[in-house]
């Protein structure tokens, strides 16, 4: 099962977010051999690129927010 982002904790949506950097890396590197075997590993819980647990952006807002209300709470 795919979790919710809203499920998870700062550290959980960080690692989320370097996976996700990762991918986009591989994509951009051009190297074929890296990208499959990145693949598994990153979207090993399947679902779609709509979801948010697989959407870059998603994750990065998500992620921005929570530490912000962290920083805040921690002023």
């Amino acid at each position: 099962m795919i979790p919710s982002l809203f499920d998870l904790d700062l550290d959980q949506l960080r690692e989320r977010l370097g996976q996700l950097e990762e991918w986009g890396r591989a994509l951009e590197s051009g190297d074929e051999e890296l990208v499959e075997n990145l693949r598994a590993e990153v979207f090993g819980l399947g679902g779609t690129e709509e979801d948010d647990w697989n959407d870059y952006h998603r994750v990065r807002n998500e992620f921005d927010r929570r530490a912000s209300e962290e920083f805040d709470l921690g002023q």
